[in-house]
């Protein structure tokens, strides 16, 4: 092969590799921008055409509608009548059949974004699992797995980076090491695929797990 040739291949390679993750990029942002902006950008114009008395688009009107309904929902919802309401509106969907598991569904998966008291989870835990040499990082959902008091199993979620998604598994206490990390920075551990942790991540009572089970249950 030319020399030519290989140094017009290695060029147009690391062009396409610079290229790359700007495409990429500007799609995403595109197919955001025009989800979000298509929801209530039409409305935005109506409004705005009627005010000046004939029609009027403005690029982005949608987008600025959603965050100002965004912050508008966010102030209410500090509010005691509006939560309330909320109260109200989450007993009529329980009534419905479908609904309801939709919105379960949903509730969990923002479940973990919201405020300390909203956390479905109590404390993170690691677990040498699915077998021996493999630590699985994850959170404990109940402290007891039944209401028997003879059970002293516990019920560890072992979330994906998507955290709606995982299993639930039921285990034995014993097999349970709490760890130095609170349940809010676990959740970025999941949702970064690992890459955001801390030294935290393997601690217990502020001594390396990897110095050995007897050194890290002291």
């Amino acid at each position: 092969m030319p020399a030519w040739s290989a140094a017009l291949r290695r060029n147009f390679l690391a062009g396409l590799l610079a290229l790359l993750p700007l495409f990429i990029t500007w799609k995403v942002l595109s197919l955001v921008f025009g989800t979000i902006d298509g929801v209530l950008g039409p409305r935005a114009d109506a409004l705005l055409s009627l005010a000046v008395g004939r029609p009027l688009h403005i690029p982005g009107m949608g987008l600025v509608a959603t965050v100002a309904l965004i912050l508008f929902m966010g102030m209410l919802a500090h509010l005691v009548v509006f939560k309330r309401v909320l109260v109200w509106m989450e007993e009529g969907i329980e009534r419905l059949p479908v609904v309801r598991s939709l919105y379960a569904a949903s509730r969990q998966i923002v479940a973990p974004f919201a405020g300390e008291a909203r956390l479905p989870f109590s404390k993170v835990v690691i677990v040498e699992y699915p077998m021996v040499g493999r630590w699985t990082l994850g959170l404990v959902a109940k402290e007891r797995a039944t209401s028997d008091p003879d059970d002293d199993r516990v019920v560890v979620f072992f979330p994906s980076n998507h955290l709606h998604l995982g299993y639930p598994v039921v285990l034995s206490r014993t097999a349970v090491q709490e760890i130095d990390m609170e349940v809010e920075d676990a959740v970025k551990f999941f949702v970064s695929c690992g890459v955001v942790g801390d030294d935290k991540l393997l601690m217990r009572g502020g001594v390396p797990l990897w110095l050995g089970r007897e050194d890290a249950s002291q």
